[in-house]
């Protein structure tokens, strides 16, 4: 995120050299987008959103692998940006994340999603205290298992 903050900022910079444009500024232009906000409100009815709370209280984060968009339409790094977003009003305190894979039409790539782990710094995964896969297809089974040698 940081990365791309900052080459934002530069080219805002070069716009306009009055002003230093801020990460609140960043976030709201990468949620606003070129399509008025649509993105943002299927990412946060449809990709990503909490669905009440666990055995514990602690609230729960569905993610609808099965509901990602065509990446021939969609910038996936937008996507991903909106993702953190969404996530960030969890990472304080734990929460648990149920993965719904199955159907899904589109799968990211492994490309894709190295550089989203990789975007995911400790805090999101510090207080993930649960991760339930639904329906795992196998696309998911074999990224789970070289995930888990990988993060050991």
């Amino acid at each position: 995120m940081d990365e791309q903050f900052e080459h934002w900022r530069r080219q805002e910079q070069a716009r306009d050299s009055t002003q230093r444009p801020t990460y609140a500024d960043f976030k709201q232009a990468v949620m606003q987008g070129d399509d008025g906000g649509r993105l943002l409100n299927y990412v946060n009815s449809s990709v990503i959103f909490q669905a009440g709370v666990d055995f514990e209280s602690k609230p729960m984060v569905v993610f609808c692998a099965c509901n990602l968009p065509d990446p021939r339409t969609v910038d996936y790094d937008r996507l991903l940006n909106l993702i953190i977003f969404r996530l960030d009003e969890f990472v304080e305190s734990d929460y648990t994340v149920v993965l719904l894979t199955s159907g899904a039409a589109h799968s990211p790539g492994w490309h894709w999603m190295s550089k989203a782990y990789r975007r995911l710094d400790r805090r999101y995964r510090k207080h993930v205290k649960s991760v339930y896969v639904v329906h795992p297809s196998m696309w998911s089974k074999l990224l789970f298992q070289v995930l888990g040698r990988v993060v050991r």
